[in-house]
This record gives structure tokens, sequence and C-alpha cells, in this order.
């Protein structure tokens, strides 16, 4: 079983327009994880792989120490998805050498691969050093896999064909391409950032012409049969201890009673 804890949702350093929270206007409210309950998730589901809270920046958990040293402790593998801020001690050489031991794998988030549309996309760090901190993650590289997960909105595609050309020369392991996800509140930033069945395709076209390892949404290709089995491997803690078994967006963060939140018209997919 794969346990995503939804440690700080929070807590973060970027304002991403694309973010669930920024989307719906207001924060998700239900605080930060205690330690015992992230500690309590992982005795009782006895995880093959924890992922820290992919909704906030998980390098800003209070306790995010104590999560890697425990998972260490148990042998279970740490998924690790980062904004590529790497904030207080985890930009430095020894603390990024210290997530690269504990993490199996560490994708970093990015939404824009030219300074403007990095900027409007990721506002709270500069696009340099943003890249400056992953190739310094990659040289430092000795196990592991360090890879990158692209929201393909329609202000990135025109840096597709340049982030797979400077991602080959510095030896990223994969990258994920997701399409973008909109919560039903979000038709204004759909108008603005989404990419329609011809733009995907072509998107495609490029994407496999690299020598880059690529996965994602992007290649989900016809329908998904609804309900998926997609998640059934996969159990999400929230912050107070509560579990869900279903990643919908809208239902999380959204309107549960809209039609968005049904299994039959998901907003992943």
């Amino acid at each position: 079983m794969r346990l995503t804890l939804v440690t700080n949702p929070d807590k973060c350093n970027l304002r991403c327009p694309l973010c669930f929270l920024n989307q719906r206007g207001r924060a998700f409210g239900k605080g930060e994880m205690p330690w015992a309950v992230a500690k309590a998730a992982i005795d009782r589901v006895k995880p093959f792989e924890v992922i820290p809270s992919t909704m906030g920046e998980p390098l800003l958990y209070t306790y995010f120490e104590n999560l890697l040293d425990y998972c260490a402790g148990q042998g279970v593998a740490l998924n690790l998805t980062t904004n590529g801020s790497f904030p207080g001690v985890w930009g430095s050489e020894a603390g990024m050498g210290r997530l690269l031991l504990a993490c199996r794998d560490i994708k970093v988030s990015c939404m824009g691969f030219d300074e403007t549309t990095f900027n409007e996309m990721m506002p709270g760090i500069a696009f340099e050093r943003w890249r400056g901190n992953v190739e310094r993650l990659l040289s430092l590289r000795r196990q592991g896999t360090v890879c990158l997960q692209v929201t393909l909105h329609r202000k990135m595609l025109a840096s597709v064909a340049d982030l797979l050309r400077w991602a080959e020369g510095v030896n990223v392991d994969r990258v994920k391409w997701n399409l973008p996800v909109f919560l039903g509140c979000g038709e204004r930033l759909r108008e603005a950032y989404g990419i329609d069945e011809k733009m995907i395709g072509e998107l495609r076209e490029i994407v496999r012409s690299s020598k880059v390892r690529s996965e994602g949404s992007l290649f989900i290709i016809g329908k998904v049969p609804k309900p998926c089995n997609l998640f059934e491997n996969d159990i999400w803690v929230m912050p107070d201890g509560t579990e869900e078994h279903c990643p919908n967006p809208e239902r999380r963060f959204g309107d549960p009673a809209s039609a968005g939140a049904t299994c039959e018209k998901c907003v992943l997919f």
C-alpha cells in the first residue's frame, strides 16, 4: 500500500495560480499534521512507500526530519515532490544529500521554463534559482532518481522543447507530464491555461521524440473506466488522521456535491 500524508497543505512558500487552494481562494483549513498522527498512520498502514504532502511544500512540514528518520528506521521508502525552492537546511549540500539518501524518488515541480512564464506560474522563487537548485541536486545524486513533474498548461507549451533539451543535458531521470486540472470554480483559469486535444496530440509527439523517459497523464488515451481502479493501492491521510481513498480534487478541495466530484464526471480524467 502507498500512503500519502497530507501533512501541511496550507504551508507553502509559493503562490501558484493552478494550486487547488488558490483556485478555490481559501485555505484547506485543517492545520498541520501532528507527528503522532503521521507516525500512527505509518504504523497502521505499513506502507511500502510514503508520500509527504503534495499540497503545500513538504520540506516546510515542521516534523519533516522526524518523518525522514522514522521512515528510514522502518525501511519505508520516501517519494518526495517538492517545488524546487529547497527552503532552510534543505538547500545546503548536506541537506540535499540527506534527501537523496532517504528518498527513492524526488520529483521537482515545473510550470514554466522561461522566466516570464515561470514567474507567473510559480511566484516566490526566481527561475534561475530553481534551475540551479535542480542542477545542484542532480550533481549530488548517487542513488535514487531525480525527476521533473511538469504541468502542461497553455503558456508552458512553447518551452517544452527547451525543457527537454535541458533535462537530457543534465541527466534528469524522467519527466512526468501532467495535464492541468481545474476545479469547477476555476473556469477563468481553464480559459487562460487549458489545452485542447490538438495541442495534447502535438505534445505527445514532441515528448516521444526525446531520449528522456516520459510518463504522466499526458499519455492517458481514451476514457478511463468508471469507477476507476487506479488508486486501489493508495491511501490518503488528512491532517486530522481521517482517511480518504480517492484523490479527486473536486471532492477534496472543491464542491463535493458537484458532478465533478463523482466517479462518472471525475475532473482528473
